[in-house]
């Protein structure tokens, strides 16, 4: 029940506010900011606009589908669909609501682990097993994109107050972080699983963490456990989790295309494509809850020349975000309140 209670916590109406109103804020600013009711006129919305916009909703969904199969898959279906949507949705509420991945990351713990047959150790291994895939994917997009065009001409000389050496030293420190990330849980997940328990063991052997000790013992053997079980996966079970992590991503990335196809013109998808890629490097480590006011910087700041004038940029920057942030706080606020209940009910 304490965990449950802790993680009610998190969702408060403090934490829903801090992100709308840092995201609107910024947006609010670049439109007032690049106004120009002749620009404005020009900003007409056609049949075939509203087909590329349609498509942009569809991909919010599809990410949605992607995420959810891939946790049903990984937690060998003792998750049902449904629930693995729930926690889906409650995953990115928490990743809006908090900075950085860290926060979405530590709720996800928590929500998983109140599931039936999913003790805290299975719950880490899932979660370490989400992260590694989803950050293998970009490991790997980044060499094929760069061999295939390059990295450094798609970094604008100017984003916001950032220049474009600074993106660049940014973007290299980010990559090797993540690379580092995925050989380490590559190494613990498929090589030699017990070292992730010892680990664990030495790290609560700390004397500030030691009277957590008693609980960190079980932990860590229930998490040996898990990775265990993962690494004897055969090879079914990993490619059809990679697959569902690339249609994610895949969605993720679809979706600004086809906001551009809908009011730019974004012919140039390859390029587009390798600009988001480098961006997300930079949003997965913001400061502010959700990247709320970065994200928005980012995409004007790179994305600006597929259109004719900066604020049908700014707009669409406001559609995006509309469609594919707000939506899952909007959600979140539905499903948490039910999840909670059924909870605490199934306790009692």
């Amino acid at each position: 029940m304490s965990s449950l209670r802790s993680i009610e916590k998190l969702f408060t109406g403090k934490k829903l506010f801090i992100p709308i109103l840092i995201g609107l804020s910024v947006s609010g600013y670049f439109l007032f900011r690049d106004f120009d009711l002749e620009s404005f006129q020009l900003f007409k919305f056609s049949p075939n606009g509203g087909f590329w916009l349609v498509l942009a909703f569809c991909m919010v969904l599809l990410r949605l589908a992607g995420y959810t199969y891939r946790l049903y898959v990984l937690s060998d279906k003792k998750i049902n669909l449904r629930s693995s949507m729930n926690i889906v949705i409650l995953w990115e509420f928490a990743s809006a609501i908090t900075p950085g991945i860290v926060g979405g990351t530590a709720v996800a713990l928590g929500i998983i682990s109140q599931e039936k047959n999913i003790n805290s150790g299975r719950s880490t291994a899932i979660v370490m097993a989400t992260s590694y895939l989803d950050v293998l994917f970009y490991v790997l997009c980044i060499p094929i994109l760069c061999a295939v065009s390059g990295i450094s001409q798609h970094i604008p000389l100017l984003v916001g107050p950032f220049s474009h050496q600074a993106i660049f030293s940014y973007f290299l420190t980010t990559y090797s972080l993540f690379l580092g990330w995925v050989v380490i849980v590559h190494f613990g997940l498929f090589i030699k699983p017990k070292l992730i328990g010892t680990i664990t063991k030495k790290i609560f052997s700390i004397p500030v963490l030691r009277k957590f000790s008693s609980k960190s013992e079980q932990w860590s053997n229930e998490l040996e456990i898990a990775a265990n079980e993962l690494k004897n996966k055969d090879r079914s079970f990993w490619l059809k989790s990679f697959f569902h992590t690339s249609l994610a991503w895949f969605a993720r990335f679809a979706l600004v295309n086809f906001l551009i196809l809908a009011f730019g013109n974004g012919t140039e998808v390859l390029a587009i494509f390798t600009k988001q890629l480098i961006m997300w490097g930079a949003l997965i480590i913001p400061i502010t809850p959700g990247a709320s006011g970065l994200a928005e910087v980012l995409f004007t700041g790179f994305l600006s020349p597929y259109f004719d004038t900066a604020a049908q940029a700014n707009t669409t920057s406001l559609i995006w975000r509309l469609i594919s942030f707000y939506p899952y706080i909007i959600a979140g606020t539905v499903v948490f309140p039910i999840w909670l209940r059924n909870k605490i009910k199934r306790l009692n």
